[in-house]
């Protein structure tokens, strides 16, 4: 899909992830590493994992070899920087620089906070950047501190939104022949995980509270997370109307076993939440249904568990590692795991049945050769006149949810005219999720919903008539691309399987997107994020050790899976540009999101070893931690990553005995990690959050504050336009999160050049409310 472009990768840590992507998708991808650097990072997981399928060349484009990187910079379509602004600015090839000499050059800047604005020069580890994106703040259990994921997820999302963008970036080059610069930054991607609660404040919702284990309802504790005989579980209790069938045939199994009365099925599930936030429904009233399938998930292991799911389509999931499901049937029969002469790699984030993605190759090698290719920017539709890249670009959009409505709000955002699809009758699970305006629960006054879907065009159709069915006919005739994310087989039985859409329309691209993907055992399997993220090994991964996991916020796998869903509709464009093919697409998100763990799994697949939660503590860093500062479950992130970082640590808190007492170097810090938690939490107690990160960074030690739902007016994302106002006529006006991808194109003019533009900055039309 991207055999015509080039790809220079200077990054060497957050950014390696990009330059993979592309690689996976056919790009020339050469990574460039310093020689003082080599030997460190090929023992490094992470280096392993992200540059497969990359051309890996040891080579010191500082000094003796400055001359190759100037040919390079002359021969490249896309140049990802070093994490370190200052390392091309040192030899002259700032920003502006370099797209005076290379016009057409697309630069990426992927980093923590952003290449400009009041903390672009903050020190920043993933554990700091989650906490500034305030997803930090919404994970784990309200008894303890915020939670991370135990596996960098930070450099993952910034990472996949620079791919976005850099194939946003290559369509507006093909429209005008300028280049462009894409800023990506881990705080403000990672606020896509939020599920929209960072608007809590802005639309006035109560704000999102730390609910591991459940949530409460009104006066109702609904549990999620239950005891099978081999481990954990995660059921979701099916209380909003999107979720009442689920439920209908979960209780319908408990009676079946004789574990609930008959009594106990006459519940009208998809009202319960309502009924119990009305207090109709008491705590009392509820306890035989939750019994009952408490004794259900306990006298069944895991695997009968899915099974069942699989079989009965329960919203049941068992926890799994990366190695459960690395070594799952399921994985077996799409071929996810490849070995060859090379090594053990992962397969494709997305399988394209016109084409191929080249997956990752195996260990990489370093050499010293690089070949060129031949730029043939192209693309896969008719450019209309406007201000967007994407414009003349024709969506129809059956997605739901956010996994796929969130990608295709990307390419609304650039241009596309995205048609988005609803039913009244059975509405969008995100219509019946906080944050509301106002707090109140109404699907009309949904905020993620919003912010999801505006720069859309809004149709409700019923497709179980024929008139329903042949508006959607005249809509894939007219369209370029067709999404749809109903459980695999629903949309065939419809009518409009990939042989009756192709008959319609023979260039279009059609993707289907689902948890688990459109073959094998497991693919009748249906639900949300929340269960594909308990499945694919991020649930297990975030905890303390020795308890149960607390998992992570919110359906996780829904917000890896928007950039995938994007990156593989502009992948399909870019081909059937140079083609004229259209293509079938599978995504499954349980394959995809691993793409966000690949160093685990590569460290399962080729040394046995399986990641288990480490609470906040780092295995690169230490101390690594979240600490309390003055007020109620009020928190600061704190990483050290280097000797003097620690030293200035001790002398701020006054903890020079620590010193004395020979603690230094990181396995030193790390052998005596409860003390050293222990002597920072009883400084940080007696500390004002936002003064305490402003000392630390003035000091170069990473640290930020963990911001709760409330606390949105973050400097860093205003700087960068991150909430836009939108509004309908009659109605409040809303805040919406800004765009989507993290590139934008340079305003039009009569010579080529380019602006340093950011994600979130403002689209190329005004945030419009996407209304039913």
């Amino acid at each position: 899909m991207l055999s015509d472009v080039r790809v220079l990768d200077l990054s060497d840590g957050f950014g390696l992830m990009c330059g993979q992507l592309l690689a996976a998708m056919g790009a020339d991808v050469q990574q460039w590493v310093l020689p003082h650097q080599a030997e460190l990072l090929q023992d490094s997981p992470h280096w392993r994992a992200y540059t497969r399928g990359k051309g890996v060349q040891v080579l010191d484009w500082r000094g003796a070899d400055r001359a190759r990187l100037e040919a390079e910079l002359a021969l490249a379509d896309v140049l990802i920087e070093p994490e370190a602004s200052d390392l091309l600015e040192s030899l002259g090839l700032d920003a502006a620089t370099l797209a005076a000499r290379h016009p057409g050059l697309v630069q990426v800047a992927i980093s923590g906070f952003g290449r400009s604005g009041p903390k672009a020069d903050y020190a920043w580890t993933d554990l700091t950047a989650t906490a500034a994106s305030g997803y930090l703040y919404v994970t784990g259990s309200d008894a303890l501190p915020p939670l991370r994921i135990s596996a960098p997820q930070a450099h993952a999302h910034a990472c996949a939104d620079a791919a976005v963008g850099v194939l946003i970036a290559l369509a507006e080059r093909a429209r005008s022949g300028r280049g462009q610069r894409v800023d990506a930054a881990g705080q403000q991607s990672l606020t896509l995980a939020l599920l929209a609660r960072g608007l809590d404040g802005r639309v006035g919702q109560d704000r999102a509270q730390r609910s591991a284990y459940g949530g409460r309802i009104g006066g109702v504790h609904l549990r999620n997370q239950f005891q099978a005989r081999d481990g954990w579980v995660v059921v979701l209790q099916g209380v909003l109307p999107p979720l009442a069938a689920f439920m209908e045939r979960l209780m319908a199994w408990v009676h079946e076993e004789g574990l609930c009365s008959e009594r106990d099925l006459q519940w009208p599930w998809g009202q319960a939440a309502v009924q119990m936030l009305q207090g109709q429904i008491t705590e009392a009233d509820w306890a035989p249904v939750q019994s009952g399938i408490e004794r259900l998930i306990a006298a069944r292991s895991k695997a009968e568990l899915m099974d069942e799911a699989v079989r009965r389509r329960l919203l049941i999931a068992p926890v799994l590692s990366v190695a459960d499901l690395l070594d799952s049937e399921h994985l077996r029969s799409r071929g996810f795991v490849r070995r060859d002469q090379q090594g053990v790699r992962l397969g494709p984030f997305a399988r394209f049945y016109a084409t191929s993605t080249r997956a990752a190759q195996g260990r990489p090698e370093f050499s010293q050769a690089a070949s060129a290719t031949a730029q043939s920017p192209s693309l896969g539709f008719s450019p209309a006149p406007g201000a967007g890249p994407l414009a003349g670009l024709k969506v129809l959009d059956l997605f739901w949810v956010v996994a796929g409505p969130g990608a295709t709000r990307m390419l609304a955002d650039y241009g596309a005219t995205v048609v988005h699809v609803e039913s009244t009758r059975r509405l969008d699970m995100v219509r019946n999720v906080p944050p509301y305006v106002g707090g109140q629960m109404d699907p009309e006054r949904a905020a993620c919903h919003h912010t999801t879907n505006c720069n859309k065009l809004n149709v409700t159709l019923d497709l179980g008539t024929d008139e329903g069915r042949a508006v959607l006919a005249d809509l894939i005739r007219w369209a370029d691309v067709f999404t749809e994310s109903f459980a695999p087989g629903v949309v065939a039985r419809m009518g409009f399987g990939y042989d009756r859409v192709r008959a319609l329309n023979p260039h279009i691209i059609m993707i289907s997107s689902c948890l688990m993907g459109q073959s094998g055992p497991w693919s009748p399997y249906a639900g949300y994020g929340n269960l594909a993220a308990a499945v694919s090994g991020f649930h297990s991964l975030t905890g303390y050790p020795g308890q149960p996991p607390t998992g992570c916020f919110g359906p996780y796998t829904d917000f890896t899976s928007v950039r995938f869903n994007a990156l593989a509709i502009l992948g399909a464009l870019r081909r059937r540009g140079r083609t004229g093919e259209g293509q079938y697409i599978d995504m499954a998100q349980a394959e995809a999101a691993l793409h966000f763990l690949a160093p685990q799994c590569l460290e399962y697949l080729e040394h046995g070893r399986v990641d288990t939660a480490a609470g906040n503590r780092d295995r690169e860093h230490a101390p690594s931690g979240v600490y309390p500062t003055l007020g109620v479950d009020r928190w600061i992130a704190l990483s050290v990553t280097s000797d003097d970082q620690w030293r200035s640590l001790c002398t701020l808190a006054g903890m020079d005995d620590l010193l004395d007492a020979g603690l230094i170097g990181l396995e030193a810090r790390r052998a005596a990690a409860d003390v050293i938690d222990q002597r920072i939490a009883d400084w940080s107690a007696t500390q004002d959050g936002q003064a305490l990160e402003t000392c630390l960074q003035q000091h170069r030690v990473p640290a930020h504050r963990v911001p709760d739902t409330h606390d949105a007016d973050d400097a860093q994302l205003a700087h960068r336009g991150h909430f836009i106002a939108a509004g309908a006529p009659g109605a409040p006006r809303r805040r919406r999160r800004g765009v989507d991808a993290p590139a934008a194109v340079t305003d039009p003019g009569p010579a080529p050049r380019a602006r340093a533009l950011v994600r979130g900055g403002q689209p190329h039309r005004a945030a419009r409310p996407a209304g039913l």
